[in-house]
């Protein structure tokens, strides 16, 4: 095998002048994986909703900001311990989370969620999160219709049937 060919344990390798380079990044790919084998939140929409390592609630739509619905893609094992960015080393983890495991590596989930923000979400409030992220509620086998301003002041009428929800 040549020097610039990858190596085939890692098909992310890349060889530059006979040093070792490894993506620091996980790859659309892997992260599109990544979400998809996170835990489902029931009743909730499983492109808008997972779980994280720790089994917090987040929000695709807060990817790489700050709030506790907010996460980031990590290595399982920390890059700055020879982890890979490879979909078998990704994990979806509540941002705060993220930070206090640093570079650690072999945390339980009982350990990750002692880093967690301290608040739960009810259904009413992640339906009006949802409302404002996205500007509907989807439930898997309940789909509705979120009405707008207008049309609870009774200014329009709306021409999708599709009941409303009940939200306030």
């Amino acid at each position: 095998m040549s020097s610039n060919s990858p190596a085939p344990s890692s098909p992310h390798r890349h060889h530059n002048n006979g040093k070792d380079e490894r993506p620091r990044f996980f790859d659309a790919m892997v992260k599109k994986l990544c979400w998809s084998k996170a835990e489902l939140v029931p009743g909730r929409h499983p492109e808008r909703w997972r779980k994280d390592a720790a089994g917090n609630i987040v929000c695709k739509r807060f990817c790489n900001c700050q709030g506790c619905l907010c996460f980031e893609y990590d290595h399982i094992v920390p890059f700055s311990k020879g982890g890979e960015s490879v979909i078998e080393n990704c994990q979806i983890l509540q941002t705060r989370v993220n930070r206090f495991k640093s570079d650690k590596d072999h945390l339980d989930k009982k350990q990750l969620k002692g880093y967690s923000c301290d608040i739960n979400f009810t259904d009413k409030e992640l339906d009006i999160i949802e409302m404002a992220v996205y500007g509907d509620v989807i439930r898997p086998g309940n789909q509705c219709r979120c009405r707008s301003v207008a049309e609870l002041l009774g200014t329009y009428k709306p021409k999708d049937h599709t009941a409303p929800c009940k939200l306030p």
